[in-house]
């Protein structure tokens, strides 16, 4: 269903925004949304182009490159470890354009909704996901690249040459979906899998907004209402990141049992893989720690030991038990979330006891409940290094939460300047769109 209906979506009348094409043979909203099942269907295909190489594969490796996780033997990708990145990159163009056009789908639909004949139970739940979808999108272009474009129609006049918008507009927007969508979507999953957002998802993204926004108080509620629900038991690494794992609060469905990340990180044939770990980061282990011997793997290249990302353990189609999916939110981060958001607040002991309890899981000892705040706040940080690495930015987006990018990388980046914290916006939609400004430093 995510394919067959992947066409089917945006009105003939709106064929850009910003500068995303749509294909030519797509129907009207109102024809698409007309029942139950294809309305349904248009948001599944939101899903479907986020769960794409390039916002669930490459956005990873990049931001993996561009913080201190991942370095690569492929030497056309030394851009990104060496902070580097042309203004005309093609990666960070279609990581770019993908999130723009799952924002476009996501407004069509919900402009759609309005006058849909369809029931008023199925309205409720799909207004819920697509606000949901719509702020994750925003979530990773604010994260990445700053000021972007906040376009929430599909009207041509208000897309096409859109200016970018303040972070502070962004968040804004992004908390304002959250909201709406816990309240309509429903705390139950609506199969026996979780591929599609429920309002434990909600509210565990909008508790990763409100941290990397640092509104400490909200990130705390937020994250323990998701903890507090008892739907989502902590894990031993080995089973992780299965499809439909008991320790996920939401994964993108994939079909053949395998992910992206599991392609680009294994190796193949020849024997490595081309974003091996950085030294510093495998550095950062405990000795015991089973995330290390679980989700990491080493080959040997030209005479050199290498490690790399082995979260993901399927690279080809899958249809057993251990299949798996991509993981977009998982109850390690909440408490992790929690943990960072107590330190702020100055609630050491609180903050520790969530740390202990990743910790155990990863079969480690306790923490001291008398860290000072300065070593609390650099006890989760390395803990979310060693629990979230190659997880949707994680890293680099903790390193600018946290005001230490520049303080890291610039100890074993020789190239870093500050100004790279930010990724250039593509050329090719500054060519089409006068009114996109760059970022600075490219």
């Amino acid at each position: 269903m995510y394919i067959i209906y992947c066409l089917l979506l945006i009105p003939v009348a709106c064929k850009k925004l910003i500068t995303v094409d749509t294909p030519a043979s797509e129907l009207p909203a109102d024809l698409v949304l007309g029942n139950d099942e294809l309305a349904d269907a248009a948001v599944a295909d939101i899903y479907y182009v986020l769960s794409g190489r390039y916002t669930s594969s490459a956005l990873f490796f990049i931001n993996g490159m561009t913080a201190d996780e991942l370095t690569t033997l492929n030497t056309s990708h030394m851009r990104f470890v060496n902070n580097a990145i042309p203004v005309d990159d093609i990666l960070i163009l279609y990581t770019w354009r993908d999130f723009y056009k799952a924002i476009y789908r996501a407004n069509a639909i919900l402009e759609g909704l309005v006058s849909s004949n369809i029931s008023a139970e199925k309205k409720m739940q799909l207004i819920g996901e697509t606000r949901f979808l719509r702020a994750f999108c925003y979530y990773y272009l604010v994260s990445n690249w700053g000021d972007v474009p906040l376009i929430t129609s599909t009207d041509i006049n208000q897309t096409e040459l859109a200016a970018r918008a303040p972070v502070a507009d962004i968040y804004k927007q992004m908390m304002s979906d959250l909201e709406i969508a816990s309240l309509l979507l429903s705390a139950t999953y609506r199969s026996n899998e979780k591929v599609r957002a429920n309002k434990w998802a909600a509210i565990a993204m909008l508790a990763r907004v409100y941290l990397q926004w640092r509104n400490w108080a909200e990130a705390e509620k937020n994250a323990a209402l998701v903890i507090n629900s008892g739907m989502f038991p902590n894990t031993q690494p080995d089973s992780v990141f299965f499809k439909n794992s008991q320790s996920a609060i939401l994964q993108f469905w994939m079909k053949d049992g395998y992910t992206y990340a599991g392609q680009t990180f294994i190796p193949v044939s020849d024997g490595y893989s081309n974003y091996p770990f950085t030294t510093d980061f495998m550095n950062a282990f405990e000795p015991g720690d089973l995330r290390k011997t679980k989700w990491t793997s080493s080959f040997t290249y030209a005479g050199g030991l290498y490690y790399y990302p082995y979260k993901y353990k399927k690279n080809t189609i899958s249809t057993s038990d251990d299949a798996e999916y991509v993981m977009v939110l998982r109850i390690a981060e909440l408490y992790l979330i929690r943990a960072e958001a107590r330190c702020h607040q100055d609630d050491i002991s609180g903050a520790v006891a969530d740390l202990n309890i990743i910790r155990h899981y990863a079969g480690l000892t306790d923490l001291p409940s008398d860290l000072t705040k300065e070593n609390c706040l650099l006890a989760v940080e390395k803990e979310r290094k060693v629990e979230l690495f190659t997880e949707w930015g994680d890293r680099w987006l903790t390193l600018q939460r946290n005001g230490r990018i520049d303080t890291v990388l610039k100890v074993i980046k020789p190239y870093w300047t500050l100004t790279d914290t930010l990724y250039p916006v593509p050329k090719q939609e500054r060519d089409r769109n006068p009114n996109l400004t760059q970022n600075a430093g490219y």
